[in-house]
């Protein structure tokens, strides 16, 4: 079933806010970024260094932002501590001081790809996508390979409604990785959110039938199926990872989603 464009907008805008928590790669928890050298730091702050490196990657972000705060501030030029910094705070969803670390980040190394993509991660959490665009396009302008600034530039275009530009970055991103499962994830989506149903189903039932599926990517597969109508198989797939209330939940947004669409599909 493909929506006709005229109805597509009320169905976007529901569904819209799903694209920053729905869409992998765009969580507010980032990569564990390289530790920066250890070379410009002595023996306490390479102590410290390693505890913040260990603190960020068990998930302990408030610490490891304490950690990383002293060591910015004994060597306020080095982009590569702004950036774990900036990591740190983007975990403890702390996003303003976040975007600021990376924002310092940037000025010391216009070509620092991990503060950029921070920055954009970032801003997608604040809700500006706008940023986003060119924070993620600037590194994809640097480096074409990187899928991860591929897939956040699809996030955010699809969240300015420019789906069909979406798509191509998401494409690019499986042309250089055909085992990008966030890409794919979020291609599916991103159809989705263009009402071509039947093509987002063919893009997540493998990877939901796959033994590494996530939740999210099960999911994302019952929001399919229940905007497609198929609500016996969206319930099943949505008590697999959910309460019963949640399930009802999603259920009523599917239908309400649903009477968005115009009752007789148009041919694509």
């Amino acid at each position: 079933m493909r929506f006709p464009s005229s109805r597509l907008t009320g169905l976007a805008l529901v569904m819209g806010c799903l694209l920053t928590s729905a869409c992998a790669g765009m969580d507010a928890r980032p990569d564990v970024a390289s530790a920066p050298p250890a070379t410009v730091l002595d023996d306490k702050g390479r102590l410290q260094l390693k505890l913040a490196d260990s603190a960020r990657a068990a998930g302990n972000f408030g610490y490891a932002a304490k950690l990383y705060k002293t060591l910015v501030e004994s060597q306020p030029g080095n982009a590569a501590l702004q950036v774990s910094l900036g990591d740190a705070l983007t975990g403890s969803q702390d996003f303003d001081r976040a975007a600021e670390a990376y924002r310092t980040a940037i000025a010391i190394d216009r070509f620092n790809t991990d503060a950029r993509l921070g920055l954009g991660r970032v801003a997608m959490q604040l809700r500006q996508p706008d940023l986003a665009v060119v924070q993620f396009g600037a590194v994809v302008d640097q480096a074409p390979n990187d899928t991860r600034a591929r897939v956040g530039l699809g996030v955010a275009l699809d969240t300015l409604g420019r789906h069909d530009e979406a798509r191509v970055q998401y494409q690019n991103a499986l042309d250089i990785n055909p085992r990008d499962r966030t890409a794919a994830n979020n291609l599916a989506l991103s159809l989705a959110l263009s009402g071509r149903l039947n093509e987002a189903e063919t893009l997540l039932l493998p990877l939901v039938d796959s033994p590494t599926s996530t939740a999210r990517m099960r999911q994302n597969l019952a929001l399919v199926l229940g905007l497609k109508g198929d609500v016996t198989r969206a319930a099943q797939l949505g008590r697999t990872d959910l309460e019963e209330r949640d399930v009802k939940s999603n259920l009523s947004f599917y239908e309400a989603a649903r009477h968005l669409a115009v009752e007789k599909p148009v041919a694509p």
